[in-house]
């Protein structure tokens, strides 16, 4: 019999959701090297602990988990697929990001943490990005594009059509809002595609604020805008300035397809940015 249509939405969301490399290895090796501890669970506790958790990939588990309803004929044969890694999975995240998204404490700690390997300027739109972007319950059904644009400050509601416009229609809009966070405020546009989280993150500049200063040199040049590269853990970043605003390009897509991106967006969204300043 052939499978339904809802059948085959399972089977494609659970194939779709990356295994990353090596993670089942190093919580077993954890657990098999890791110091005396007074029981098994506390031992495996700390195993968990200790491996990286992917950003985004809890997101991406529950975007799947919301968007597909399985078959009962056809749950047992997805058992033996997801066993090993639905463990691993639950694990990791009821430790680590469970408890990171509970409690700002652990956030602001694995914001920290994550900051420190980058430039000053490009923490401020990385501490965003995870702040407002990872560390979020989304809504079932976010609102349409034009919802969006509907509810956005009149300000900067035009920055919707042009992102739209250039991310591919894999990705739905999630996130297109006014924010603050450690007493600055942002423009914030976040999108999330099966597999992947991409945000558009802008903010004023602050006195003596300029990638130029930092001593940091572009990576490229597109339309006349220097643009500047860093990268931590899964997040690639890619940035600019204009007089007043930083903008800040960051996902968990590989350099060269965060590169494209921005350099589609960069010069339409400077425009935008410069008429308003």
């Amino acid at each position: 019999m052939n499978e339904t249509p809802r059948v085959n939405r399972l089977k494609n969301a659970v194939d779709s959701v990356a295994v990353p490399d090596g993670l089942m290895a190093r919580v077993r090796n954890q657990i098999h090297t890791g110091q005396p501890a007074p029981d098994a669970n506390e031992r495996l506790k700390r195993a968990v602990h200790s491996v990286e958790v992917p950003p985004f990939l809890e997101s991406r588990i529950r975007n799947h988990i919301r968007t597909v309803k399985p078959s009962r004929r056809w749950l047992p044969r997805l058992v033996p697929v997801t066993i090993a890694a639905a463990t691993v999975f639950g694990l990791v995240m009821a430790y680590q990001l469970g408890h990171l998204r509970l409690t700002v404490r652990s956030q602001e700690s694995y914001i920290g943490t994550v900051s420190t390997q980058i430039a000053t300027l490009m923490r401020v739109g990385l501490g965003d990005h995870i702040h407002c972007s990872i560390f979020r319950k989304y809504p079932k059904n976010p609102p349409t594009t034009q919802e969006f644009i509907e509810k956005m400050n009149s300000q900067y509601a035009g920055l919707i059509p042009i992102v739209r416009g250039q991310v591919p229609d894999s990705y739905r809009m999630m996130l297109a809002h006014q924010c603050s966070y450690h007493r600055r405020k942002f423009v914030h546009l976040s999108l999330m595609s099966d597999t992947n989280m991409l945000s558009l993150v802008i903010t004023r500049k602050a006195d003596g604020e300029s990638f130029s200063t930092e001593d940091m040199l572009p990576a490229l040049v597109q339309a006349g805008i220097p643009m500047y590269q860093s990268s931590v853990q899964r997040f690639q970043m890619t940035a600019f300035e204009t007089r007043d605003y930083l903008v800040y390009f960051i996902s968990d897509l590989p350099k060269q397809q965060n590169t494209q991106l921005m350099l589609a967006l960069g010069p339409k969204v400077k425009d935008f940015l410069v008429s308003e300043e």
